[in-house]
Formats: structure tokens, C-alpha cells, sequence
């Protein structure tokens, strides 16, 4: 299934994140975010460039960790 939006997020900030995603998607606004979206077994980076290039949007929850964050920055 192709998502409308990619929801990059620090891991320290997974509850802001799962808020937003539930919003969106009470709007019909289908959103992929990790790690609910990855398949088991399947490699994080790969799936999370493939789910970047396949999204219309991506919405960073910008916070003080995501700014820390060296895979944020990635």
C-alpha cells in the first residue's frame, strides 16, 4: 500500500509521533512510519528510503532529540 506521508521521528519522541499519525489518519491520510511499518526481517534503511521515495510528503517531528538524532539527520 503507497502512503501519502513519511513520518520521520526521533525514537525518544514515538509518542508525539504515534499522535500525529493517528490524526492524520483519522483524515484518511495514510501515513508510514517506522517501526510499524517495516516488515519483520526486513533491513531498516533499506525499507525507510523505499517508504521516503514512495510518500507525497514527509512530516519531521522537529524537536530537540530529532536534532540530535544522526539517523533523523540522515
Amino acid at each position: 500500500m503507497a502512503h501519502d506521508v513519511f513520518v520521520s521521528y526521533s525514537s525518544k519522541d514515538s509518542l508525539a509521533a504515534q499522535a500525529i499519525v493517528a490524526k492524520l489518519e483519522e483524515a484518511k491520510i495514510r501515513c508510514w512510519y517506522a517501526p510499524r511499518n517495516i516488515a519483520p526481517g526486513t533491513e531498516w534503511a533499506n525499507a525507510i528510503v523505499e517508504a521516503i521515495n514512495a510518500s507525497k510528503v514527509m512530516v519531521l517531528v522537529f524537536t530537540d532529540y530529532a536534532n540530535a538524532s544522526v539517523q533523523v539527520r540522515r
